[in-house]
């Protein structure tokens, strides 16, 4: 079966037993970047006291399941910025705009600007830690995936842009920063040379962005930071 196919029985269950009243598809599923095996991702919000999770696999597809407080609705935060484009599967009300509303308002407005110290400290770490991975033990190895991780996201969030996760990041630089796409490649292929990976760690601390605001639209995650 397909992941789709799931769909109606999931939010089904997810109404009758959280007396859900707004289910969101969002992910992959959502945006058309599917593959055999991307997850079903479903945000549902009910008159509950906390979020709560449900997953589990069924067919083989993992079916990831977020039950959110209403008050979400009305006041997201950075967390769900994930549901921009999200596919409305139900809505008992207009609940799903208001909440996609206040996703471009929080979009726009940017991420919190790193303080300056931050930002000195995650450029001194990233030196530090190609130096460091060179061990040739497993604090060295364990060392050397921590930063590849960490450049990915240091990338943006040194740019004062916003990081939504590997898949939409690397998009990204596809189209604004080729140059660092290349060199990040480079880096997280297996068995790298560690020249490889001092390249990607000075595009990621020094290279200017291309004209960042070049998307139209939402599609640049550059705010005000304000």
């Amino acid at each position: 079966m397909k992941a789709r196919d799931f769909l109606e029985t999931v939010c089904e269950r997810l109404k009758a037993q959280y007396d859900a009243y707004t289910i969101l598809l969002y992910g992959s599923l959502a945006d058309g970047s599917a593959n055999a095996d991307s997850d079903l991702d479903i945000a549902a919000f009910s008159p509950v006291d906390r979020v709560t999770r449900v997953a589990e696999i069924q067919d083989g597809i993992f079916i990831d399941a977020f039950i959110y407080p209403e008050s979400v609705l009305d006041a997201p935060e950075e967390e769900h910025l994930r549901f921009r484009g999200a596919e409305i599967l139900f809505q008992k009300t207009e609940s799903a705009a208001v909440l996609f509303e206040r996703l471009d308002e929080l979009y726009v407005s940017g991420p919190a600007p790193l303080p300056a110290d931050e930002i000195t400290v995650r450029r001194i770490w990233a030196t530090k830690m190609v130096a460091r991975m060179q061990r040739a033990d497993a604090e060295g190895n364990y060392r050397r995936h921590w930063l590849l991780t960490a450049l990915l996201e240091d990338y943006f969030h040194l740019r004062g842009l916003w990081f939504e996760g590997p898949k939409k990041a690397l998009s990204w630089l596809r189209t604004h920063d080729s140059a660092t796409l290349k060199a990040l490649e480079a880096a997280l292929e297996p068995g790298a040379p560690i020249t490889s990976i001092e390249i990607a760690v000075d595009r990621v601390l020094n290279a200017s962005v291309p004209d960042p605001e070049g998307a139209s639209g939402f599609d640049t995650p550059r705010g005000t930071g304000t």
